[in-house]
Formats: C-alpha cells, sequence, structure tokens
C-alpha cells in the first residue's frame, strides 16, 4: 500500500480540485456539458502537449550535448517523461532530483553537471515565459495589464537578473572564494576540506551553465527551442478554447498560459494543482471568457497536461527502469554523499 501512496495523494488531491472547479464555475457535468466540447480541437490539444514534451526531451538533449555529456535521445526522452511523472505525484520538483541521479547512474556525469543541465533549462524557461507574457499582455490587454500581473511579471524578470548577474560576476572572485583571505586563516582546519568540496561544486555548476556561452549557435538554437516549447502550451489553451466554441484571439490564450506558468514556478503541491487553475481562471475571466467556461478549460488543459498524462509518463518510468528514482532516500549514498549507490545500470540506447 506504501508504494501506491504517492498516487493515492495525488489521486485525491486532483477530485478535490475537480470538485473545487466545477463549484466555482458552476458546471453541470453532464452528457450536454461534454457534448459542447468539440473532439476534434480536444485531440488537437492533446497532440499539441504531447509534442511539447518531445520538444522538452530534444532541448535537454541538446543542453547535455552542448555542455559535452552526450546522451542518446531515446535516453534523454524517457528520463525526462519520468522527471515529469516524479514530480506530478510528488511536490517541490522531486523529479529533477531523479534525472540528476539517473545521468550519475547510467552515463557517468557528475552530479554538479546534472544540476547545470536542469539550472539551464529554469533559466531558458523563465527567459521565454517572461517574454511571451510580456508579448501577450500588450497584444491581448493593450494597456490594461493588472498590476499584479505586472508585479509577478517583474518580480520574476528580477530573479532571473539576479542569477544571471550571479553566473557573470561569481566566477571573477572564484580564486578569493577558494581560498577567502583572512576568512580561511580563521577557518577552523576541520571545516576548510568540506568548505572546498562545497566550492568546487558551486563553481562545477556554474561553468556548466556558463559553458552554453560559450557556443553561440548552439545557445541560440536552444533558445528557440524553448520559446517553441512554451508556444506549444499557449495553443494547448487556445485548441481547448476553440472546442469550447471561443474563437478569442491567440493573444488571450498565450498571456493566460504564460501566468499560468509563472504561478507554478515554486510548486507548492504535486503537480502545482491549484496555482496553474487560479491563474488561468482568474486571467481568462478577466479577458471576456465566462467564469463557467474559464474553470472548464482549465480542467480541461489539467486532463489533457497530468491526469491522462500520469499513467502514460508512469508507464514509460517503470518499462525504462527508471522507477528507481522514486527511492532515491531509501539507499545507501555513495562516497559523495550526493547521490545513492549506484545499481546495476539500466540503460536506453537510441
Amino acid at each position: 500500500m506504501k508504494k501506491y501512496a504517492h498516487l493515492l495523494i495525488i489521486a485525491a488531491l486532483s477530485i478535490i480540485t475537480i470538485f473545487g472547479l466545477l463549484r466555482l464555475g458552476n458546471i453541470d457535468l453532464s452528457l450536454d456539458t461534454l457534448a459542447r466540447v468539440n473532439g476534434s480541437w480536444l485531440l488537437l490539444a492533446f497532440a499539441a502537449f504531447y509534442l511539447s514534451i518531445i520538444a522538452r526531451g530534444l532541448r535537454w538533449q541538446h543542453i547535455l550535448k552542448t555542455m559535452g555529456r552526450p546522451v542518446p535521445f531515446l535516453y534523454a526522452q524517457t528520463l525526462l517523461v519520468a522527471g515529469l511523472f516524479i514530480s506530478s505525484i510528488l511536490p517541490a520538483r522531486a523529479g529533477d532530483l531523479g534525472r540528476i541521479a539517473m545521468l550519475k547512474q547510467d552515463h557517468q556525469i557528475p552530479v554538479s553537471q546534472g544540476l547545470a543541465s536542469l539550472a539551464a533549462e529554469r533559466a531558458l524557461d523563465v527567459f521565454a515565459v517572461l517574454i511571451l507574457a510580456i508579448v501577450g499582455a500588450i497584444w491581448s490587454l493593450q494597456g490594461r495589464v493588472p498590476l499584479e500581473v505586472m508585479q509577478l511579471m517583474v518580480g520574476s524578470g528580477v530573479l532571473f537578473g539576479l542569477g544571471l548577474a550571479g553566473l557573470l560576476a561569481v566566477p571573477s572572485i572564484e580564486g578569493w572564494l577558494r581560498q577567502p583571505g583572512w576568512v580561511w586563516r580563521l577557518m577552523p582546519a576541520v571545516i576548510r576540506p568540506f568548505y572546498q568540496k562545497v566550492v568546487d561544486f558551486g563553481f562545477a555548476l556554474i561553468h556548466g551553465v556558463r559553458d552554453l556561452g560559450q557556443k553561440p549557435a548552439a545557445l541560440a538554437a536552444i533558445v528557440a527551442e524553448s520559446f517553441g516549447i512554451w508556444l506549444f502550451d499557449a495553443l494547448i489553451v487556445h485548441l481547448v478554447l476553440l472546442s469550447l466554441d471561443h474563437s478569442v484571439s491567440f493573444s488571450v490564450s498565450l498571456f493566460s498560459a504564460m501566468v499560468g506558468v509563472l504561478a507554478t514556478i515554486v510548486p507548492l503541491m504535486p503537480g502545482a494543482l491549484g496555482q496553474f487553475e487560479a491563474a488561468v481562471i482568474s486571467l481568462l475571466t478577466l479577458l471576456g471568457i465566462s467564469t463557467a467556461d474559464s474553470s472548464l478549460t482549465a480542467l480541461l488543459v489539467r486532463f489533457i497536461s497530468l491526469w491522462s498524462f500520469i499513467p502514460i509518463s508512469g508507464l514509460i518510468t517503470y518499462f525504462f527502469g527508471f522507477s528507481r528514482a522514486l527511492s532515491l532516500n531509501s539507499k545507501p549514498v555513495d562516497d559523495s554523499g550526493l547521490l545513492p549507490a549506484k545499481p546495476a545500470a539500466t540503460t536506453v540506447e537510441s
């Protein structure tokens, strides 16, 4: 029973979310309501979602290759899906830890390099989403952007800028940080090896991310891939709206989807349940869609991107041997103290 506890928790949270959306939108979940949904547009929304997953896998493989850590495409794709599955049933993006662990176990990619690839993913995601959100806001609201939304976008932009400044500035003081003058002399001898290990890990992570900047052509392609991924997300919302017979401007879908993504940057619940829905419903309502249809849109988008995805991604996770990432905490750690001891490797060749 313990093995299925996480799935039971996400199922319970999903039921609560669905019930809340039905009540909020005063949606009558009946055959008449289902008959309103145009199946052709909805199938296209499903296709757009799974194309976005493939695009994510391609981008991650491209990032790893640019960092000098190439892995087969099928391996990168299935491991990414496994990571998304784990993050869907566990809080705080636990799937990222699983991806890093599997890279080390299967391809001997250091933790710092695996973490750097994910840090690059996050930085590119924030950059692309912020740009698309601003474009969508200007396009759809034309000077009527709510203050709260602007604060969210500006706040995210400040965090992104600070992170970028850190990547550029910290290496310039690398020598001092490795042996920080009088601080180093006052530091107890027993702490110095641990301090050096932390600093070495930190700079390995930073250098891994900065390696992308050393290859402008590859970086430009990866940035373009990032924009494509998030345009797929906006397309999903747009196709769902079309399935409900709402022929709105694409800017409405773009703005709503990107703000929904920004609201889930720090997931408080597995799958960020409740955060995405609240943002999308409020924005669609603001932009002229009824509360009932806004709630139904959020419900259908979640059905495509979470509830239908969990069983499919779960099967892929177990079929390709990545279920071991779900029990990382129960295994002994290796001599680095950062990851579980390596079991028999399970690799996927393309």
